[in-house]
């Protein structure tokens, strides 16, 4: 198996080297990442200037790509660019910190991982709690327990693109849970400060989201302490409100077409 591994975070943390320690045993890691930290970047890629690469080496001495891009771009130049043929799974992380809810538009790590289901390729964005920053080798063997139970079933579920989010770790092994994303958005707010020049700049802050979310949402299984897996679409069409839309304008031209038989 041909494994691509990527993250939002660049080549110096240390969660990148570990889980692609742990890809090994599936088969052959190419490292293709942004060349410094691009989190929040959502599913942006650069058009308008050009890209360059290079190869580095991860802390670990494994080789790597570096691209002075997003995240969406080390995918998209890993497939059109840097690979003699498409790679047969495209890994996005580890994530220090959970992509849960309406994070999931702004994160890099899973917007990587939806570029490679754009191609077709099974796809897979991990993240995971701040809590496991000093414990992202139990995160990368967890990571990787996950990737067989997909790669078993993926064929039967017909999905290119998951989302899996691994909650604070203890001495338990966590159950794996199925989920849907969220749909609560955190309340956000931009605190003021004043630089030494008197000039201000503002920091984006946001608050836990309150309610209660869906029992069967990405949220809750976290809380829970398992493993949430939420398979993702590319289509972002609203399937029932299409259906809806459909139906009534349906209604309306038969009341329109039965009006103009009358007239006749």
């Amino acid at each position: 198996m041909n494994i691509l591994l990527t993250n939002d975070d660049g080549p110096l943390v240390p969660g990148i080297c570990l889980l692609r320690k742990a890809l090994d045993s599936l088969g052959e890691v190419t490292v293709v990442c942004p060349a410094t930290e691009r989190s929040g970047v959502g599913h942006g890629i650069t058009y308008m200037a050009p890209v360059r690469a290079k190869a580095v080496q991860l802390a670990d001495g494994a080789p790597a790509h570096v691209l002075t891009g997003t995240p969406a771009d080390c995918v998209k130049f890993a497939l059109l660019q840097l690979l003699d043929r498409a790679p047969d799974l495209v890994v996005s992380g580890p994530n220090l910190g959970l992509n849960i809810g309406v994070d999931l538009f702004y994160s890099g790590t899973v917007a990587a991982a939806l570029e490679g289901a754009f191609h077709g390729i099974t796809s897979v964005a991990v993240s995971t709690n701040l809590r496991n920053a000093g414990n992202m080798d139990a995160v990368a063997a967890e990571a990787l327990r996950v990737l067989h139970l997909l790669l078993d079933e993926v064929r039967e579920l017909g999905t290119r693109a998951f989302n899996v989010n691994i909650p604070a770790l203890g001495t338990e092994t966590p159950a794996v849970r199925f989920t849907r994303q969220s749909p609560a958005a955190p309340r956000g707010e931009y605190v003021r400060a004043q630089a030494p020049r008197q000039e201000p700049y503002y920091w984006l802050d946001w608050t836990p989201t309150s309610g209660v979310p869906p029992a069967d949402s990405d949220l809750v299984a976290l809380n829970a302490g398992c493993i949430s897996v939420t398979p993702l679409r590319c289509d972002l069409t609203d399937l029932d409100e299409l259906a809806r839309l459909r139906e009534v304008a349906s209604s309306q031209a038969s009341g329109l077409q039965s009006i103009r038989t009358k007239r006749g």
